[in-house]
């Protein structure tokens, strides 16, 4: 694309943006929820197009549309717009542009961690889904900058999950964590790995405190999986990191834990250690 058709895309942002903010300013929902949509799209193929400046733009401009849509409490709008974000930064990712990449995730990150957001269940669990979606690009694409910078956000919007007690959005941030930290450890992206350990060591030791009983195990289990993997790669730092974090429960009785939680799920064993 030429600099002017460039400019031309961004142009129609500006005022998809502008109309989608005066939408829900009105309340009106629907509406705004489809120009979402349309910007979305934009978005992704200009991703897919390696045309970063629009991109970067797509996802600045769909920040103001989501600080219109909280003070309104539009939750099915402010969750669109938290996925928008998410297939974005994944798209970037995917194309190694880190900057709109880690753009799209400081803008989830804003959602779920400041004051300016209700941050509702709904869209706590958007938002950790689009930062997972963008943390697991990045690591495929071994940008470990920018994936440190991602899964630091998706631990510390996991932490405000737990504090809230919204335990399933707690466990996919556990089960994100693993799952990113196994990828890492896979393109030997030491530090990744290792933040991911120590990520998971936190969220153990708040869904502890919250009385989270599953999210605790799943960190466990979580912790015990990256510990070995690390190991097998060769990987010590971040399989001392899980390693030190598993010590923290120690004095717990998991396995009494573990039982009971199965006796109450009849028997249906809700974990699993992941090899």
């Amino acid at each position: 694309m030429e600099e002017k058709d460039e400019a031309g895309v961004i142009e129609i942002l500006y005022y998809l943006s502008g109309l989608a903010a005066r939408y829900a300013n009105e309340g009106l929902e629907n509406d705004t929820r489809k120009l979402i949509e349309y910007m979305k799209e934009i978005g992704v193929a200009s991703a897919l197009a390696r045309q970063e400046i629009v991109v970067t733009n797509t996802i600045l401009l769909l920040s103001p549309v989501a600080k219109e849509a909280c003070r309104q409490g539009m939750e099915n709008a402010l969750v669109n717009i938290a996925l928008a974000l998410g297939e974005v930064g994944k798209a970037a990712a995917g194309q190694r542009m880190e900057i709109p990449a880690k753009t799209a995730a400081s803008c989830l990150g804003e959602m779920g961690n400041t004051a300016a957001f209700t941050k509702t269940r709904k869209e706590i669990i958007a938002i950790i889904f689009a930062l997972g979606e963008i943390g697991k690009s990045l690591t495929n694409q071994s940008l470990g900058d920018v994936a440190n910078s991602t899964i630091a956000l998706l631990g510390e919007t996991g932490k405000v999950a737990a504090n809230q007690k919204f335990e399933d959005a707690t466990l996919n941030v556990e089960l994100l964590l693993q799952e990113i930290g196994k990828g890492a450890i896979e393109k030997n992206l030491k530090e990744t790995a290792s933040t991911s350990a120590r990520l998971l060591g936190d969220l153990g030791k708040a869904a502890d405190r919250q009385g989270l009983e599953r999210a605790l195990l799943q960190a466990v289990y979580s912790l015990e999986t990256i510990k070995f993997d690390a190991e097998d790669r060769y990987l010590m730092n971040a399989s001392i990191i899980a390693e030190v974090a598993l010590m923290h429960f120690e004095s717990l009785d998991l396995n009494k834990l573990e039982e009971k939680l199965n006796k109450n799920f009849r028997g249906k064993r809700r974990f699993t250690n992941n090899d």
